[in-house]
């Protein structure tokens, strides 16, 4: 390492040698740095100083240095001077003290001894200076760089130390529970006996017929198995993926994962097998009572040390299948009893977790689960797998169960008598939020049942307010069937779009007042026909209280506004029908503004010729006592003519107190 004090020292007491005025460097405008060297015993330590001046600087008389750059051994740093004067470490090699990767190629040194006495501190006559500077320094990065991976590589042989081997019998577990079973064969036929062997098994046996691809069960190991015919399958390929959990200590395990494949030819009635592993995750309980996930994947041929890199593989393409990235597998269980004894995972449910669904799972996030949601174990052990499943590996909100409870029906949050039910569909989180909405309808079950087969997911808990769950399915039932008289390709497509236009019938009839406790208005014999009749009542009721309000906000400014001046003159719309006329002739969208004009957001006023006051010439838009806009035909803008009348009127009316 330099002494960056000496160094410092030394910046100061030996001023920089200045450039002579006259040079004729200075004057060459193809050079963009000039570097002056010299060979100083700084620290006890022999040491290259290269002093870096801008051309352009040092031509208008600024003689420092922009860089001082010090090479002793295998070390370089950098002393960079600020515009105003400060100077800064830098530890980037002089390649890269410029802005770009031309840097060198602007560089030249002030004097042939200079140059050489750069090639003489490297021992390296082969080159000029600027690349022997440039080599010994990348050779030091290289150097620098093989420590730093060697560093981590070691550290990678400690973190995996006290692993051992992988279990003896997950070679015949991956045969027997995993991996595809064939019964090999060399010949099939359904006339005559067919002798092969089971790939599961390993053993021999015999069947008084079977055809290619049939399906039968292993007399001895009493699996079923795929017949196969060697000759006819020809070379085919099985792969799978398979974990098996280590513990490191009491609070650390580690899931290691590991590829299978199987190959399969004409020649050999039993597969080649290959099995390695492939990455490693480290699952540690943190200070914070978390989990703390640590992977690491092999790398191939990538260290030198070893092959073992930390993080996860990386990947060309996320979206892309990549079996060798997959981490997610089978669990080998007929070691977790005593690998997990003794760790916060003692009690963990995963045996019990994949037994029940028997397919790859991803380990970490399970186990990271079960340190962050207390009743994961509970809705295992009770038969809620696929809640559990969405705990482990869904972001659920905090109000999805109450893990602060100890019974199921109140984790849950559903009545006592519900959970066997619930036990029985296997619920996930969605249907548990389905079913919630049911509330406590006394037909909840059978509701929640019918939504479920037709796939109905939205709108109902607002048609319970007023029906019973009852009445609903039997009336939308009866109506679906009616309604789907296109088979499904127009307006009602599925149940859901049904129960959504109900759902809009009833709150239009609400909205209209209507006795919503009489079952004409609750149950009409056509559902398109009434929900578009409401429709229409609804627009009409609309539209005229639309009316009302327009003709208030009108009413209310009128005579207010008024102007009149060089042969131009204001005039007011008084229902919307004339907003939308003015908008249709003048080919702009003034037409959208009549709810904004009653509910008083805006003034709309009419710029007319007075010549024709019928012909729409100009549309103002007016909010307090500003002019927001003012457009004519195709959004056009005003005329100096225009500008100067609105000038007058902004003036003299709108700005006036009167007009407040």
């Amino acid at each position: 390492m330099l002494d960056k004090k000496a160094l410092r020292k030394f910046t100061a007491d030996s001023p920089a040698p200045a450039i002579p005025p006259g040079h004729g460097l200075l004057h060459a405008p193809q050079v963009g740095y000039i570097v002056r060297t010299a060979v100083k015993i700084i620290g006890r330590r022999r040491t290259l100083v290269l002093y870096v001046y801008d051309r352009k600087r040092a031509a208008s008389g600024d003689s420092r240095p922009v860089w001082t750059m010090f090479q002793a051994g295998e070390d370089y740093i950098t002393l960079a001077r600020r515009e105003d004067g400060s100077t800064r470490w830098r530890e980037a090699s002089f390649e890269r003290l410029g802005k770009d990767y031309s840097f060198t190629r602007k560089c030249v040194f002030y004097s042939a001894p200079d140059n050489q006495r750069v090639c003489s501190f490297f021992h390296d006559h082969n080159h000029d200076g600027m690349e022997a500077l440039t080599y010994a320094q990348q050779a030091i990065l290289d150097k620098r760089s093989t420590e730093r991976q060697l560093r981590r590589e070691r550290r990678t042989i400690d973190r995996m130390r006290p692993l051992h081997a992988l279990p003896r019998s997950l070679e015949d577990w991956v045969r027997r529970e995993v991996m595809p079973a064939y019964l090999r064969c060399g010949h099939t036929s359904v006339r005559r006996p067919v002798t092969g062997i089971c790939t599961s098994c390993g053993k021999e046996a015999t069947l008084p017929s079977a055809a290619h691809n049939s399906k039968i069960t292993c007399p001895h190991c009493k699996r079923e198995l795929t017949v196969k015919s060697a000759g006819k399958a020809g070379r085919t390929y099985d792969r799978d993926t398979v974990q098996v959990m280590e513990r490191i200590s009491s609070s650390e395990v580690v899931a290691r994962v590991v590829k299978v494949y199987y190959d399969y030819d004409r020649d050999h009635l039993l597969p080649t097998e290959r099995i390695y592993e492939n990455a490693r995750v480290f699952i540690r309980l943190g200070p914070d009572g978390k989990a703390a996930v640590e992977p690491y994947y092999y790398s191939y041929n990538r260290g030198t040390l070893t092959h073992w890199m930390p993080g996860d593989r990386p990947i060309f393409y996320p979206y892309n299948d990549n079996f060798e990235a997959v981490t997610c597998g089978h669990v080998y269980c007929r070691n977790l009893p005593k690998t997990l004894a003794g760790t916060p995972w003692e009690y963990c449910p995963v045996t019990a977790f994949y037994e029940h669904f028997h397919e790859p799972m991803q380990l970490w996030p399970f186990l990271r689960a079960y340190l962050e949601h207390p009743r994961l174990e509970h809705l295992v052990k009770t038969g809620f797998f696929s809640l559990a499943a969405d705990l482990a590996y869904r972001q659920l909100s905090k109000d999805t169960l109450d893990e602060s409870q100890g019974r199921t029906h109140r984790i849950l949050r559903v009545a006592p008598e519900d959970v066997a039910f619930l036990r029985t569909l296997d619920v996930d989180v969605g249907d548990l939020l389905t079913f919630r909405e049911c509330g406590d309808a006394k037909d909840r079950q059978g509701l929640f049942l019918w939504r479920r087969e037709h796939g109905v997911e939205r709108d109902v808990t607002q048609i319970l307010k007023h029906m019973t769950a009852h009445k609903l399915m039997k009336y939308m039932d009866k109506q679906f069937a009616a309604l789907r008289t296109d088979g499904g390709r127009g307006r009602y497509y599925n149940m859901q779009s049904a129960v959504s236009e109900y759902r809009d019938y009833l709150d239009m009839c609400a909205k209209l007042d209507y006795d919503m406790g009489n079952s004409f208005v609750l149950y009409p014999k056509n559902l398109r026909e009434a929900h578009d009749r409401v429709a229409r009542r609804v627009k009409i009721k609309a539209d005229a209280q639309l009316r009302r309000d327009f003709k208030a906000a009108m009413k209310a400014i009128s005579g207010r506004l008024d102007f009149e001046a060089d042969g131009m003159k204001f005039l007011l719309p008084t229902t919307p029908e004339e907003l939308a006329a003015e908008g249709n002739a003048l080919h702009h969208c003034v037409g959208s503004y009549a709810n904004r004009v009653a509910r008083k957001e805006c003034i709309i006023l009419f710029l007319r010729r007075c010549e024709n006051l019928a012909k729409p010439f100009y549309t103002v838009e007016v909010r307090g006592r500003k002019i927001i806009q003012v457009h004519g035909k195709g959004n056009c803008d005003p005329t100096p003519e225009v500008n100067a009348f609105m000038s007058k009127w902004e003036r003299q009316v709108l700005r006036a107190p009167a007009a407040a």
